[in-house]
């Protein structure tokens, strides 16, 4: 028995109590950030769909070195109007206007730096087609660790 009323059972079941505690409060912050980054990278995925579209193809690429780089490509038809078409992805993602356009095709494409290290490009191709607009997005998220 301690000074204190304890005697030494009591005190190292106080510390298994207080280390399981930290323990599962150390799971549930962990928890809770893979489940907010898996919202994050859902969200930022699905950001570039035009609505209603409906997907052709898409693919991800993972590249690791010399940076790492998240590169999302897909393709869409849409029946909307070239207008629209132009505009949701023109204004919506401050692509401006376009800067290559060839017959029945143009181009919009920017480069964002975030933080100084973080790219993220993105590059939209718009087509007028006999069956609606076809609309190619290539998006890219690269963390810059060499410049």
């Amino acid at each position: 028995m301690t000074s204190d009323g304890y005697n030494y059972t009591m005190r190292a079941v106080s510390r298994e109590k207080l280390v399981w505690g930290a323990l599962l409060a150390v799971v549930m912050m962990l928890t809770a950030a893979l489940l907010g980054a898996g919202v994050f990278v859902a969200r930022y995925r699905a950001a570039a769909d035009y609505p209603g579209a409906q997907l052709m193809a898409g693919q991800d690429t993972v590249s690791w070195w010399p940076n790492p780089t998240v590169k999302r490509d897909t393709s869409y038809l849409t029946s909307a109007s070239f207008p629209t078409v132009y505009n949701f992805y023109s204004s919506g993602f401050a692509l401006g206007p376009e800067i290559y356009a060839q017959s029945n095709c143009i181009q919009m494409a920017r480069n964002f730096l975030d933080l100084y290290v973080i790219k993220r490009t993105m590059s939209v191709m718009l087509c007028d087609t006999p069956k609606g607009r076809m609309i190619f997005v290539m998006r890219a998220l690269t963390l810059q660790l060499t410049h």
